[in-house]
């Protein structure tokens, strides 16, 4: 199945500047993994380490998944300006640090931020040039593997299961706000379809 281009967002007039991804979809659908299969065959993008005010997992590192950051500090950072869009998510905040794209697009270097819807329709209202791919969960099957996946991810109580596939079904809703849609029926078919999207808009790019 062939990525879906879903949307004729006006983009701006490419010039020097870096090229920014923004990779987003409901909690359990696997952007991350998704862009960490993916990163190997777009090696100019380096991702925009996202700060949070969640605890952090067992497995995650701090500086890789996420900055792991208390409410003060994240306040402060809203205070300073230093966020180039931040959210409330399921009772924690995300935000993603400007110096992380900034410093990159204005040397013309690429930047993938893999964040929430929320944030993705802040950096489109921002730079309208960027590249925005929804990654959503198998057709039909959606609330039953975003269930599952979430569940598997951490132990999760009801009521926060239930929130989370609200917000899952309130997300998916925004698909049409997309550059383009993924589906995250077969890993590795996700990956190389993010990889052909990147590899058409360059080329496109280019040619303007």
């Amino acid at each position: 199945m062939n990525a879906i281009f879903v949307t004729s967002t006006p983009m701006s007039k490419p010039s020097a500047l870096g090229l920014i991804l923004v990779i987003s979809g409901p909690s359990g659908v696997g952007k991350d993994t998704v862009w960490q299969t993916a990163s190997a065959c777009l090696p100019s993008f380096e991702r925009a380490i996202t700060c949070t005010t969640r605890e952090r997992r067992p497995h995650e590192v701090e500086g890789v998944n996420y900055h792991f950051v208390s409410s003060d500090e994240f306040e402060r950072m809203i205070r300073d300006d230093e966020l180039i869009e931040y959210a409330q998510v399921h009772g924690n905040f995300y935000g993603v640090p400007q110096k992380s794209v900034l410093d990159r697009i204005n040397n013309g270097l690429d930047v993938v931020c893999v964040i929430d819807v929320q944030g993705a329709l802040r950096i489109r209202g921002l730079f309208p040039a960027a590249v925005l791919v929804f990654i959503k969960p198998p057709q039909g099957r959606e609330n039953q593997v975003l269930e599952e996946r979430i569940q598997g991810r951490s132990a999760v109580e009801a009521s926060e299961l239930e929130t989370r596939l609200k917000t899952a079904s309130w997300e998916l809703s925004q698909v049409q706000l997309y550059d383009y849609q993924i589906e995250n029926d077969d890993l590795q078919r996700a990956a190389n379809e993010l990889c052909e999207v990147i590899e058409r808009e360059k080329a496109r790019r280019m040619e303007d």
